[in-house]
């Protein structure tokens, strides 16, 4: 799939399958996921932009480098919370906004109750960061994206635990038609399909459930 970046790294597999267990108790559920955003998180800060920066080491002058891009998290409420420690524990600079949504359960479509973002002028530099959980059929990240978008952000990348072939491809057939300006995902599983519930099929049930016991 288009713009797909499936993260096969063994220590986020083993406990991706821990949060998988149905059996697995909030707490555990909560442990796993904190060590799975470290790895998301190196994945998707290694293609962040750079600059140039002198450094005096103990022995003589180098050229090191800093972070370029002004990156801004933007978790989807309430369970993009979760995928925010290894992002800002990796880069504290991170600015971390909000957008709330919720899917109606009866047409699953997107309904936004809140947003709050940095007040940023000069978009040029500007790295936005979604992150979700779960991407099942795409409506709220989609809804994300446009929103960003029409904010005049050009650099967009959307992080995810899995994510269904549904979801994919509903956020491929809307914004990645054109390579310039495509929208790149990474994720640790593509699992099989949505249920007739819009649920991810195996899945993980409901992450915001399980992450605060609700």
């Amino acid at each position: 799939m288009k713009n797909l970046i499936i993260v096969k790294h063994p220590i986020a597999s083993h406990n991706l399958s821990i949060m998988r267990d149905k059996n697995t108790g909030k707490i555990d559920f909560i442990n796993a996921l904190d060590k799975i955003s470290y790895i998301l998180a190196a994945e998707a800060y290694s293609s962040i932009a750079l600059e140039t920066k002198p450094v005096n080491t103990p022995f003589k002058k180098i050229n090191g480098v800093r972070v370029r891009d002004k990156i801004v998290l933007l978790p989807i409420l309430r369970a993009g919370l979760g995928l925010t420690k290894g992002f800002v524990d990796l880069y504290p600079e991170v600015i971390t906004s909000h957008i709330g949504i919720y899917r109606d359960e009866e047409s699953l479509k997107p309904v936004q109750y809140y947003f709050r973002f940095p007040k940023i002028k000069d978009k040029k530099d500007l790295n936005v960061i979604i992150l979700d959980p779960m991407i099942a059929t795409g409506g709220s990240v989609i809804f994300t994206i446009e929103y960003l978008l029409n904010m005049g952000v050009k650099k967009i990348r959307v992080v995810s635990l899995l994510a269904a072939p549904e979801g994919i491809n509903a956020i491929n057939k809307r914004f990645n038609k054109n390579e310039k300006k495509s929208i790149e995902i990474i994720t640790c599983s593509l699992d099989e399909k949505l249920n007739q519930n819009g649920y991810i099929v195996p899945g993980l049930g409901d992450a915001g459930d399980r992450m605060f016991g609700t």
